[in-house]
């Protein structure tokens, strides 16, 4: 028993969503000895397997029941458990996850998974290896159950608030583009060819979420340069030349107070320096760029080259790969450039990688 509640610690401890269901199919499993679990959320009206364990495990992810289908359907309706001891023997039982997946199930037993009295979904174990289900399988399933459903819960309101996050950025990125009509969609690419680079490195996820925001938020510090100099056709004077240099401190400003965008402020400072120390605010070189403002250099000035300014037209994606090869190791990071070369897509440039 003692092993059970560290495991729920252990459930309870992550807000990843596929981390909560991938611990909940080992733990069903491990807690009763069955062969195989499933986990049946309801989800716009139906009920469907989101993870599963066992040999069948992914065939068995892309089956959806009714509401009041199958033995899930009835465990939902009635918000109680169930033991069945022979599947065969019981009209309850819907072969479509069988059927589908292969799998053949002998026996299995189901509990709800409730928030206080809302039911979400079910948590079932299926074929015992050794003997027959019991109450006492219920009576753990259900302890495991309870536990996991508010865990669901949790990771489910995180990824939302994740969600509306990103949707935020991107609004106040759009907002940023609209004070220069040729910046259009122009954070949304760097974001792909930043993902990419990252990607490419073998980044973690959590350094992938840092770069992506890093990617869509390099400019907010325009949002504090006149319109007229992002605007202007002409070449800018030294003076007006000054002020667009200042974008990435504004930016790093702007988003010093958020908590949750710490760690993509030194991306926005430092993007706009140079791998031979030449580039600004602060003329620092090398690694002692930080690796995000590495990468979005080299996403930004491909870009930049690829896509009409009002002073200049673009130049071919070809012509622009050869340019960052010429300037790898002073502008930019020979090992983004790299990663940038390996990985490219034309698709994400909207133009073909001749």
């Amino acid at each position: 028993m003692s092993g059970l509640f560290q495991a729920l610690e252990l459930i309870n401890s992550t807000l990843d969503y596929h981390k909560v269901l991938d611990c909940l199919m080992e733990l069903a499993t491990e807690v009763t000895g069955s062969e195989a679990a499933s986990a049946i959320l309801i989800e716009n009206g139906q009920l469907s397997f989101v993870a599963a364990s066992g040999t069948k495990s992914i065939e068995i992810k892309r089956v959806h029941l009714g509401r009041k289908e199958g033995v899930a359907g009835w465990v939902v309706e009635n918000k109680s458990p169930l033991l069945i001891p022979d599947v065969s023997k019981d009209l309850r039982f819907t072969k479509k996850a069988d059927s589908t997946s292969g799998f053949n199930t002998r026996s299995l037993v189901a509990v709800p998974l409730k928030i206080e009295e809302e039911i979400i979904g079910v948590l079932e174990a299926v074929n015992k290896k050794s003997g027959v289900f019991s109450e006492s399988d219920i009576k753990v399933l259900s302890i495991l159950a309870n536990s996991a459903a508010v865990a669901i819960h949790k990771a489910r309101l995180y990824a939302d608030l994740n969600e509306l996050f990103l949707s935020t950025v991107k609004s106040i990125a759009n907002a940023i583009e609209a004070k220069d009509s040729y910046l259009h969609g122009h954070s949304e690419r760097i974001r792909d060819f930043a993902m990419m680079i990252a990607r490419g490195l073998g980044l973690s996820k959590e350094e992938e979420k840092n770069v992506e925001l890093t990617a869509i938020f390099h400019d907010v510090g325009k949002i504090g340069v006149d319109d007229k100099i992002l605007r202007k056709k002409e070449k800018l004077s030294d003076s007006e030349f000054q002020e667009i240099r200042k974008h990435p401190a504004k930016g790093a400003e702007i988003l010093s107070s958020i908590k949750q965008l710490k760690n993509i402020i030194p991306g926005i400072l430092y993007h706009q320096e140079h791998f031979d120390g030449r580039g600004y605010p602060e003329g620092i070189s090398g690694k002692s760029i930080p690796l995000t403002a590495r990468i979005i250099a080299v996403a930004d000035a491909f870009d930049a080259m690829t896509s009409d300014r009002s002073y200049r037209t673009a130049i071919s994606v070809k012509d622009a790969i050869k340019e960052l090869e010429k300037c790898s190791g002073t502008q930019f990071d020979p090992v983004c450039v790299k990663a940038f070369i390996d990985n490219f897509e034309p698709r994400n440039a909207g133009g073909d990688k001749k």
